[in-house]
């Protein structure tokens, strides 16, 4: 198998979603490390250092542009996903939706990722957005 051809298969298209998937994570985590700064006790010394670095660094902004096309990546691989998988299977599965053996979490992935994606055009509108 072809490298281009693992990444048209099912497998690879989740493979590129994990990937994306363990970047948006990493990005979460050093977020909110950066965020954990106002509660250092130095009167926000830290905080600010913080935040003047992350505002006028000029590696930060191509790290959002990264961010950014790794976050829709990871949408359009997840709806290319969801409708290939709807394409090929015709007729649904013998197992109800209220499935007992997996988690709530695991069958609302759809619905928490929309609600994400409102809460991210929310939170990033503050800084990109003029008031």
């Amino acid at each position: 198998m072809k490298w281009s051809d693992f990444f048209t298969s099912s497998i690879g298209k989740k493979f590129i979603m994990s990937l994306t998937g363990i970047f948006l994570i990493s990005f979460l985590v050093v977020h909110v490390g950066i965020n954990a700064c106002i509660w250092a006790n130095d009167g926000g010394g830290m905080f600010n250092l913080a935040s003047h670095f992350m505002a006028t660094t000029v590696v930060i902004r191509i790290v959002e542009v990264g961010l950014f096309a790794g976050l829709v990546l990871h949408i359009v691989q997840g709806l290319v996903l969801e409708v290939q998988n709807r394409s090929r299977r015709k007729t649904g599965y013998a197992v109800s939706l209220g499935n007992k053996g997996s988690k709530w979490y695991s069958r609302s992935m759809g619905l928490l990722g929309t609600l994400l994606l409102f809460f991210l055009i929310m939170h990033l509108s503050h800084f990109w957005v003029p008031s």
